[in-house]
């Protein structure tokens, strides 16, 4: 309630809407593409967990339109502009998708006042990582938001889920899927894959060859990812597909190519980056996860740190090698060989920053202890009515 009396008065007394020249259709079908992926995309990809689907879609948009507008605020605050547009609004979204991928990790033990608290707090995190230090004094390259999205969603999530413990034993039969659940998942996978070159390509409609680089080094890279998933998947299952690589690792290409997208690589060169991702991932899936479970209970329960954590440190790197190879585009900031340092220092900066602030913010917000104790996980009927 604060915070929205709060914004309103904010938006009421400092921001304005932007100029009628400013504004194209192009950037509200971008927009749409863009919400289409929060709020049916992410929604329904976690609709996996039997008895959490009305949680993850109705709770992906809760916290997709609170994280929207912190980030306004703050996003408008760290670069002085208070005008409200398609590209505020746009970047916007992007912080949505980080805390998102957050999510992810969290969903089905946070509950919802957490997972409010949490928001709030990474837009904040998020904003300061992208305006200050990627894109401010590193002056790194990721048109796609590898590193500023994906990664920093990705490990700031995982550094929340540490701080929650080992995983309830009354409560973990909870967190199963059945065969419908995983249909519903699917759709989801599938709403990301259709749009998610409009995600990585969102910032350049106004530059042709740049939007046609970012649009069609996606869709290979997606590409590479799917086969390489399907591929694999089914070598280390005997012969069968395990649904949760297919609901998740065909789209680990879209967050590898985001920190090279608009570079003219060429379509090997993506697909190859794709496909890379789309095994990083699956690998992660079959042994990472298992491992940090045992050994560090670390629970992510939607894999977060396998399709967006491993692809996006990939990505990153890779993208080390990728902006020497092409180190003539005009829109990277350095010289030759400097780039790279940048993409590099970016990948560590990133790294820290969300791994510290998701570990402030989880001790911080989801040690509840007692209260929650006994409040089953995984379950919507403790917050919705007229669920059997």
């Amino acid at each position: 309630v604060v915070l929205q009396v709060v914004a309103a008065y904010v938006i009421f007394t400092y921001f304005d809407y932007g100029s009628v020249g400013d504004f194209t259709t192009q950037q509200y079908i971008i927009y749409r593409d863009i919400m289409v992926m929060l709020l049916l995309g992410f929604g329904y990809l976690m609709t996996f967990l039997e008895k959490y689907g009305l949680g993850a879609v109705g709770f992906t948009m809760l916290l997709t339109v609170l994280n929207m507008e912190c980030n306004l605020l703050m996003e408008g605050y760290f670069t002085n502009n208070f005008t409200i547009s398609m590209d505020s609004i746009i970047n916007a979204e992007f912080s949505a998708a980080a805390l998102l991928i957050s999510f992810g990790a969290l969903i089905g033990r946070a509950s919802p006042l957490m997972m409010v608290m949490i928001s709030i707090v990474e837009a904040l995190f998020y904003a300061i990582n992208k305006v200050y230090i990627v894109f401010g004094h590193i002056n790194a390259e990721d048109v796609g938001g590898t590193i500023t999205i994906h990664m920093f969603g990705a490990y700031f999530g995982l550094a929340c889920a540490s701080t929650l413990g080992p995983l309830k034993k009354e409560f973990a039969s909870n967190n199963s899927a059945s065969r419908v659940s995983d249909v519903f998942s699917l759709i989801g996978t599938t709403l990301l894959w259709v749009y998610w070159p409009s995600f990585v390509g969102a910032t350049e409609t106004g530059v042709p060859a740049n939007e046609m680089h970012c649009l069609n080094n996606t869709i290979m890279a997606l590409i590479g990812s799917t086969g390489a998933t399907f591929l694999l998947s089914q070598y280390l299952n005997e012969g069968k597909f395990d649904a949760v690589h297919v609901q998740n690792s065909t789209l680990a290409g879209g967050v590898a190519i985001g920190a090279t997208a608009r570079l003219a690589m060429g379509p090997g060169m993506a697909f190859l980056v794709g496909s890379l991702a789309g095994l990083v991932s699956v690998l992660g899936y079959f042994y990472s996860s298992p491992f940090l479970e045992a050994n560090y209970n670390i629970f992510d329960t939607c894999g977060v740190g396998n399709l967006h954590g491993y692809p996006s440190v990939l990505g990153g790197l890779l993208s080390i090698l990728l902006v020497y190879l092409n180190s003539d585009a005009e829109f990277l900031n350095y010289a030759v060989g400097s780039q790279s340092l940048m993409q590099l220092s970016a990948v560590v900066a990133t790294l820290v920053v969300s791994i510290v602030t998701g570990l402030v913010s989880g001790l911080m917000f989801l040690r509840s202890g007692n209260y929650f104790d006994d409040v089953p996980d995984y379950d919507d009927a403790v917050w919705w009515t007229d669920v059997e």
